[in-house]
């Protein structure tokens, strides 16, 4: 689920399309859609990416899926275990 909600924000900001993305295995975007993908991921997940402060306005599928199921799950509520 992660992995698809990733590629439909990038597609959806950068218009491409998500097979081609996959195939390419990563996106170059503008300044403004880099800030527009890193809001909207950020929103969707309800997360802190800590994407703003990197070199670079190439977002790499796989690490990008990486990032953000790392920062859900450093959020994610403790399992009751009990």
């Amino acid at each position: 689920m992660t992995r698809m909600l990733v590629l439909k924000c990038l597609s959806d900001e950068t218009g491409d399309d998500a097979g081609d993305i996959v195939a390419q295995g990563f996106v170059d975007v503008d300044d403004r859609e880099f800030v527009n993908i890193v809001n909207r991921l950020e929103g969707y997940f309800d997360c802190t990416l800590w994407l703003r402060s990197r070199p670079g306005n190439r977002f790499v599928v796989a690490d990008l899926v990486e990032r953000v199921a790392a920062a859900t799950a450093r959020r994610a509520p403790e399992v009751d275990r009990a």
